[in-house]
């Protein structure tokens, strides 16, 4: 994660990690527990476990450091000086000896399509990490081996060709047939094209003489021949939207491999908010873990288009009516309301998008009834025009509902201006913030120059305003689910592709607030979850280097209003 005090590296090594009471040990010494009692005992309790000697970040209202940690059941015990803990300790006590080593909250998603990378993440070749393009086709081949003989492999977002820093030209057909010729193999970019060898064309049926009803573009060469490029998403989805579908008892297996590798990644909790493709199946993948307590983080999901309701607005309003705004615990359930609220509003591309009367007054009468029932509303904010409208509705809603208790979100906010942050902020509206913004950074400074991708979004001077801004990756399409990766950009303003084009960065002590503490202020788990703090779930991480935790930053400390 850390190396040195100015470089930062994603390939963190995550050695103990509590989530929902479970964890396992690795590469750290086991103290025997002392076994006297004390005051201290008989006033607090005896911890089932407990680890000294090291550097806890608590992330607690004054960032404090501390040296050790107890817990006891799910739950934090207490924290302070070794000493202290260790007078915790019972004869039945786990004791461990970090050995100096780092400990921090288990990271916390705000903004993520979990749901969605289930169902092919077992057949899926994740680049997230992945600097070389040579690396990036052998895990292909890797893939393949590890399932039966002519599976599908996928690629399915998460990288941009910048990232290959061997070489980053587009993929031709030639050299996705030579590395995969026994098996059909589809990659997608983003959501603007996607690449197929010739085994992926031919199993769905297109030919050079394929005719496209939508738009998009499937790429020919100078002599008519099909080069696997597929622009647009009427093209690309001929091939995604015909990849053989996943059985029930494969994609509950693949649920699984998706939280394992996000525990790895340090990841301990998300906000699902639906998106494109998704069913109602995807959902009862998730209820399924739950039901047979295979779920090892806490996933929480949103009422979305994409499970249940309706698309137009007397549709959402019926189900904002009827549906309770909170189903759960603090394990896994459903509450809030987006991100795709209303189709009638969704951020438009370029210059001539506007926003027309009927469908504000659709969405002022859809935020009416979610303040009315309690809902949250998650609102997918990319365009200033739209934010500012949107803004407008939101202040006359709160003359009757007052929102800051509503804890309503702009998610993504990459244009958004400094009056349209005042006006949030006055409101008590919070900022989910991604670093898919990063993702197509380099792209964007190419064709408009580094000006325009410099404060997108502007994440300083929405802190720096009082707004409450929580980070999280947009993952897994536009942008890859490892928490690191956002703490990084957010810290370095640092693209995939190594290029500082972010200019409105913050520290790292902000930056991990953001990923914890206050993004379990946007779940509405603050009193449970975010911080290493007595009474709070023993989610944590035990890293295998220190995160340089800085003080006296340029950048100043976060003035928020947690």
């Amino acid at each position: 994660m850390i190396a040195g005090v100015c470089t930062w590296r994603h390939d963190i090594a995550i050695l103990l990690l509590f989530c929902c009471s479970t964890g396992s040990f690795n590469a750290l010494a086991q103290v025997p527990p002392e076994t006297v009692t004390t005051e201290k005992q008989s006033a607090v309790g005896v911890a089932d476990r407990i680890l000294i000697n090291g550097k806890i970040l608590t992330v607690d209202a004054n960032f404090s450091i501390t040296e050790a940690i107890a817990i006891q059941g799910e739950r934090i015990l207490a924290v302070g000086t070794t000493g202290e803990i260790q007078a915790l300790a019972g004869p039945a006590t786990m004791v461990t000896d970090l050995q100096g080593r780092t400990v921090m909250p288990g990271l916390i998603d705000n903004h993520h399509h979990f749901v969605r990378a289930t169902e092919q993440w077992y057949r899926q070749v994740r680049w997230d990490e992945v600097t070389s393009r040579q690396s990036a086709l052998q895990l292909l081949q890797a893939r393949a081996r590890s399932l039966p003989p002519g599976s599908w492999i996928v690629v399915l977002g998460g990288w941009i060709f910048e990232q290959f820093r061997d070489d980053s030209k587009p993929f031709t057909m030639a050299e996705l047939d030579a590395v995969l010729p026994d098996n059909p193999l589809y990659i997608q970019l983003g959501y603007g094209r996607g690449y197929a060898n010739t085994l992926a064309l031919r199993a769905v049926g297109i030919d050079a003489n394929t005719k496209l009803a939508e738009s998009g573009t499937i790429v020919k060469d100078d002599n008519g021949k099909l080069t696997g490029e597929l622009i647009g998403a009427g093209a690309f989805l001929r091939v995604a939207g015909k990849i053989p579908p996943t059985p029930d008892a494969v994609w509950d297996n693949s649920v699984q491999l998706t939280i394992d590798d996000y525990l790895q990644a340090g990841l301990t909790a998300l906000l699902d908010v639906g998106g494109n493709t998704v069913t109602p199946a995807h959902y009862a993948t998730l209820n399924r873990a739950a039901a047979s307590g295979k779920l090892s983080m806490r996933i929480f999901y949103t009422l979305n288009n994409t499970n249940g309701v309706g698309p137009g607005a007397n549709d959402i309003i019926s189900s904002l009516s009827t549906v309770s705004p909170s189903r759960g615990d603090d394990h896994f359930g459903q509450f809030a309301y987006g991100e795709m609220t209303y189709a009638g509003i969704r951020d438009g591309v370029g210059p001539d998008w506007h926003l027309a009367e009927a469908p504000l007054n659709d969405y002022h009468r859809i935020a009416e009834t979610a303040a009315e029932h309690g809902w949250q509303l998650h609102e997918h904010s990319t365009r200033d025009d739209k934010i500012a409208a949107v803004l407008s509705i939101f202040e006359s809603v709160n003359k009757q509902h007052l929102l800051r208790d509503r804890r309503w979100t702009l998610a993504h906010c990459e244009n958004i201006s400094a009056a349209s942050i005042e006006r949030a902020v006055n409101l008590g509206i919070l900022f989910a913030l991604h670093s898919s913004a990063g993702q197509g950074a380099p792209a964007m400074a190419r064709q408009s120059g580094r000006a325009a991708v410099s404060r997108v979004p502007p994440i300083r001077t929405i802190q720096q305003m009082g707004g409450i801004w929580g980070l999280g990756s947009d993952g897994t399409v536009v942008a890859g689910y490892n928490p690191f990766h956002n703490l990084g950009w957010a810290v370095t303003g640092k693209a995939r592709s190594g290029e500082k084009l972010l200019d409105e960065t913050v520290s790292r002590e902000d930056a991990l607030i953001a990923h914890t503490r206050s993004n379990a202020y946007l779940l509405f788990k603050e009193t449970v979850l975010g911080s290493l703090e007595p009474g709070k779930y023993a989610d944590l991480l035990v890293l295998d280097r220190h995160f340089q935790h800085q003080t006296g930053s340029d950048h100043g400390r976060r003035r928020s209003r947690l």
